[in-house]
């Protein structure tokens, strides 16, 4: 006749469980009787621990450091992306992103019944640039562009932006100006550069420059202003080589901006 154990069986938790170690029957029925432990929840004593307050401080201020480091770091990074090496200006990709704030800003301050906004720009494309690297070499055309930039930033207000486009090519924007306000202001800064130069190798390099003047509003998009103000730019060109003596009239009136670009 065969007996059946259960787990509860003294002997066999003796012989499963306790290595061959005496069975203690009532330390076996204290913990039979004892509640089921719920989740994880295991009481510990209590150990006490000293934190060292300066210690503390000084790892925190060493860690706002760092975080002030990277932040700065990265910053410099974005500058990098959107400055032109040469001048120190906006380069395109600076410029743009900061055209498309200016015209979110136009429709903000018209949502808010706070006028129209806006401003004007100005597109800007030296004459003669070419001949300047041709026959006073590239570090000449370098010099003259930096003198261009210098002198476009000192014509302007702190709130306007100055951008070197690529090339020979400039862009003014003049916010929170009208139209009239902006086609003066751009004749203003022409003729002035006009009367100035660029001192190079005992020579004095003479500015030139065609513009272009385009409002632009809340309802504008940056793209189509920037080929508005461009095609006013070329015509502008047009004309200037027409009325210049000993120019030959018969010189393409319109080129594309790359064309334009790669014989800068």
């Amino acid at each position: 006749m065969s007996a059946v154990v259960t787990t509860q069986d003294p002997d066999v938790i003796a012989a499963e469980h306790h290595d061959g170690l005496p069975f203690d029957r009532g330390t076996h029925d204290r913990l039979l009787r004892m509640p089921p432990l719920r989740g994880s929840r295991i009481a510990h004593s209590a150990v006490p621990v000293t934190v060292d307050a300066s210690a503390l401080e000084s790892q925190l201020a060493e860690a706002r450091a760092t975080i002030a480091e990277q932040r700065e770091r990265i910053a410099y990074l974005e500058s990098l992306s959107m400055t032109d090496e040469l001048t120190g200006l906006l380069n395109r990709r600076g410029f743009f992103s900061h055209f498309r704030r200016e015209i979110a800003a136009a429709r903000r301050q018209r949502a808010k019944g706070n006028g129209k906004g806006g401003g004007v720009l100005v597109i800007i494309d030296l004459d003669g640039f070419k001949r300047i690297n041709d026959t006073h070499g590239h570090m000449a055309g370098d010099a003259y562009l930096r003198q261009i930039a210098r002198l476009l930033v000192g014509a302007v207000r702190e709130e306007d932006v100055v951008a070197r486009l690529g090339g020979d090519e400039f862009a003014l924007l003049l916010t929170n100006t009208d139209a009239a306000c902006g086609a003066a202001r751009a004749r203003q800064i022409a003729t002035m550069a006009c009367r100035r130069g660029v001192p190079w190798s005992n020579a004095e390099l003479p500015i030139r420059f065609s513009f272009g003047v385009q409002p632009y509003g809340a309802d504008d998009r940056e793209e189509e202003v920037v080929r508005l103000a461009d095609s006013h730019m070329y015509r502008n060109k047009a004309g200037r080589r027409l009325r210049s003596p000993g120019r030959k009239a018969a010189q393409p009136v319109a080129r594309s901006a790359a064309n334009r670009r790669a014989t800068a």
